[in-house]
C-alpha cells in the first residue's frame, strides 16, 4: 500500500505507507523545533498535500539549520529530511532554497535519492 505525496493535484512521490507516514512525522517534528509550519497537510486516505507555498519555506528553513551548523548530530538528523523534502520541491516544479545549488555533496546526495524514490 502507497502514501501518495502530492504538488498541486500531481503525485510527485508514492513511497510505502509507513515510509510516508515516517517521513512526515520527522517533518513535523523538525517543524516544531525551527518553530515554522512544514507545508505537509496529511489526510485519512493515505494521502499528503504538499502546500506549494509553505513547504518550500519549511525547506530554506531546514537547508539554513543544516549549513548553519557544525554538530554532527544535528547535521546528520536534518540531512535526511532536507534530502527528502529537497527531492519533493524538484518533483512539483517548486523553489529550492537559495545556496542549495553550492552545496556539491548535497546536490549528488539528492540526485542518488531521487533515483531510489
Amino acid at each position: 500500500m502507497s502514501y501518495y505525496f502530492t504538488v498541486s493535484g500531481d503525485d510527485v512521490w508514492d513511497p510505502a505507507l509507513r515510509i510516508g507516514h515516517l517521513f512526515v512525522s520527522l517533518a513535523d517534528g523538525a517543524a516544531v523545533v525551527l518553530g515554522i509550519p512544514s507545508g505537509l497537510a496529511p489526510s485519512d486516505d493515505d494521502t499528503c498535500e504538499v502546500d506549494p507555498q509553505v513547504f518550500p519555506r519549511f525547506v530554506g528553513a531546514l537547508f539554513e539549520c543544516y549549513s548553519e551548523s557544525r554538530h554532527p548530530v544535528r547535521r546528520d538528523l536534518i540531512r535526511g529530511i532536507l534530502l527528502t523534502s529537497l527531492v519533493l520541491l524538484d518533483r512539483g516544479g517548486l523553489e529550492v532554497p537559495p545556496g542549495f545549488r553550492g552545496e556539491r555533496e548535497l546536490v549528488e546526495a539528492v540526485r542518488l535519492l531521487a533515483k531510489a524514490m
